[in-house]
């Protein structure tokens, strides 16, 4: 069996560094911390909170000691980083996913306390769209257990040749829940397995974006008002030059004008996979894709790849 790989990739969390690793997912497992709730108190011998409780990383190695990463609420309900990923799983499986064919990705915070899985469907569940740059089908799940961020659950699709990701519509089945006595843990079993048997709607949906023929003019006026409306002048901007040139740009901080006429220094080399010029809907939501994947955090990136169809809606 083949080692974990320590991915080159790069990500932040709560100021925070996060590591991605690839592997089987017992392997994945086999690194994950797991966290208990405590008595939160100042030392042992005193007196402890009522109102709250502590998170404690358990120690996975003989050389580690107990580590408090948060604070919580008596109210609060624990979701272990694995139990979360052996749900998604069983969503797969209940699907008719073979989960021996699921590439199994995870990013963790220095301390463990946030987790980022990645699983990838099989081939069989790919899109294979004109421009011949396969799309990729994958759950996501967040989860923190020091309450910080919600639990959430979604399905995407991952173009290869940029890793970019993509939502799209029919399988947007999440999951966002805080992490109190009503989280029912199964929902997310439910949720992953109903995505998958749509996602072949998001196909459809794909083939559809690509039949949807669209011009300059009507980027120009979509990206001035529709895109600078949800994502600000700059991203708009950016993603007006991507349709219109192949070619990202960096805006002008303080630069005058509507995002497409907003002064802006060309980048090299052009985006990877981009139509020059965007000739589609689906062309389009590439561009799109690209610069909310370009976010830096990964709860900002996957909420702004969630907000795609509503921007392509827009121009349709």
């Amino acid at each position: 069996m083949a080692e974990i790989s320590i991915l080159d990739e790069v990500s932040r969390w709560r100021t925070r560094n996060v590591r991605y690793f690839a592997g089987s997912w017992d392997q994945l497992k086999a690194i994950i911390p797991k966290f208990e709730l405590s008595d939160f108190h100042d030392a042992p011998d005193e007196p402890a909170n009522p109102f709250l409780r502590s998170v404690v990383r358990v120690p996975v190695g003989r050389t580690e000691r107990r580590i408090p990463v948060g604070v919580v609420s008596n109210n609060y309900k624990l979701v272990q980083h694995a139990e979360l990923g052996d749900r998604c799983l069983s969503g797969m499986a209940k699907a008719g996913v073979d989960l021996a064919e699921v590439n199994c990705e995870i990013g963790l915070s220095e301390l463990g306390e946030w987790m980022h899985l990645r699983l990838r469907f099989p081939d069989g569940y790919s899109f294979q769209p004109r421009d011949n740059h396969k799309l990729d089908l994958r759950v996501e799940a967040f989860n923190s257990v020091d309450r910080s961020s919600r639990l959430i659950v979604l399905l995407s699709w991952l173009r290869l040749v940029c890793f970019n990701g993509l939502v799209v519509k029919e399988s947007l089945v999440e999951v966002r829940d805080v992490h109190n006595q009503a989280l029912d843990p199964s929902k997310i079993e439910e949720a992953v397995a109903a995505g998958t048997r749509r996602a072949k709607e998001d196909k459809a949906r794909l083939i559809v974006w690509q039949d949807r023929l669209v011009d300059l003019d009507e980027l120009r006026e979509w990206a001035d008002r529709g895109v600078a409306g949800f994502w600000g002048k700059n991203a708009a901007c950016r993603v007006f030059h991507i349709c219109s040139s192949g070619h990202d740009v960096e805006p002008e901080p303080f630069g005058k004008g509507s995002p497409s006429e907003k002064p802006a220094r060309r980048l090299d080399p052009p985006v990877p996979g981009a139509a020059s010029p965007a000739a589609n809907l689906y062309d389009v939501c590439q561009a799109l894709s690209w610069v909310a994947t370009k976010r830096n955090n990964p709860e900002e990136r996957v909420e702004r790849q969630a907000q795609i169809p509503r921007l392509v809606k827009r121009l349709a």
